[in-house]
């Protein structure tokens, strides 16, 4: 871990995860019948928000402060999405109702707005509800209730089971991927980096389990895909000084990490209409490298130089609220922020 407690290897990790989900969306992984692209797009989402849950955790056990935590996720998430939902729906499939109930965050319970364009859009809902609803107990409860991440996740575990939901995108049905993370983090110590015995045996084992849990021909095993895919973030964290925590830290895998959150919002248009058109040969030998150049073009373009702005603002909204109230308790906390454990990759959004 290098200064102010930031986890390089997260960094890879999250550019796993973004990778995994734009092979499934834009490449045939295989034959059909080995159901490969459902597989790695089942991985991919639930390393997304095992991850997520972890850094959103982290953050609030060392800063409670709701209105901070809201903004920073906010900053991080609204301004590309509501560009990327204007410029569609004004532009390329001119419909009011989808745009709104689609900006509402609301969509994967209303699935009769979703389309290509915004099919995608159901995790960043499952992101914010958590938001929503994690700052609401913090705000209630006083950050100490944290804990309730564990029988949330186990609830909705159950209710998984119960309806027979082996994946969903309803947040109820979803959430325990999510939770799952969120609960490693009430656990997390700085002190587990290098405490692994045998991690390549480790890796290997867990990304097994990750792997199975995640193929539709696994059963009932996709009910333990959250725990699956936590096993291996727990494994991650714990690998020290080791050739695969090199790999996972390096500049290119930070790179991917930093507009991993562009890269999955703009991709859907580098893959529409008429570059999802014509021969196999066409499609993925010809027209699919393009796909993937703009794609990576638009989202360095868009996190260096749109979201980018606005994570600024947002940080100097928090910099400026600390310092007209320097004496104020954080909400639910008792105490003033303390940063310097926090575990954080480069990019804490989605």
């Amino acid at each position: 871990m290098n200064s102010a407690g930031r986890l390089p290897v997260l960094d890879g990790l999250r550019a796993i995860s973004i990778l995994l989900v734009l092979a499934t969306h834009m490449l045939p992984e295989g034959p059909k019948i080995l159901r490969l692209n459902e597989t790695t797009g089942a991985m991919g989402m639930s390393l997304f928000f095992a991850l997520s849950g972890f850094l959103i955790v982290s953050g609030l056990r060392h800063n409670g402060d709701v209105a901070e935590f809201m903004v920073k996720r906010l900053s991080r998430v609204v301004p590309l999405a509501y560009a990327y939902i204007c410029f569609v729906f004004s532009f390329l499939y001119f419909d009011p109702k989808d745009m709104l109930w689609t900006a509402t965050f609301l969509v994967n319970y209303f699935t009769e707005y979703l389309n290509s364009y915004n099919g995608h859009f159901w995790s960043l809902c499952v992101e914010v509800q958590f938001y929503v609803a994690i700052a609401l107990v913090i705000l209630c409860l006083g950050r100490r209730s944290i804990w309730i991440v564990w029988p949330a996740c186990l609830a909705i575990t159950a209710l998984r089971i119960s309806a027979g939901a082996r994946i969903a995108i309803e947040t109820h049905l979803r959430g325990d991927e999510i939770l799952a993370g969120a609960c490693l983090a009430t656990l997390y110590q700085n002190s587990w980096s290098g405490r692994a015995k045998y991690p390549t045996l480790l890796i290997i084992v867990t990304t097994l389990l990750w792997f199975t849990s995640s193929s539709p021909y696994s059963g009932w095993c996709q009910y333990l895909r959250p725990y699956a895919t936590v096993s291996l973030l727990a494994v991650v964290l714990c690998l020290g000084d080791t050739l695969l925590a090199t790999l996972l830290a390096s500049r290119p895998m930070r790179y991917i990490a930093a507009t991993s959150y562009a890269l999955y919002v703009i991709h859907p248009l580098t893959i529409h209409g008429w570059w999802n058109e014509g021969t196999i040969f066409d499609r993925y030998m010809i027209k699919r490298p393009i796909s993937f150049a703009m794609t990576f073009a638009a989202a360095h373009v868009s996190t260096f130089y749109w979201e980018r702005p606005w994570l600024q603002a947002g940080r100097q909204w928090i910099k400026q609220r600390r310092l007209r109230h320097p004496n104020s308790d954080l909400a639910g906390s008792g105490q003033r922020p303390i940063m310097t454990n926090v575990p954080r990759s480069k990019e804490q959004g989605p």
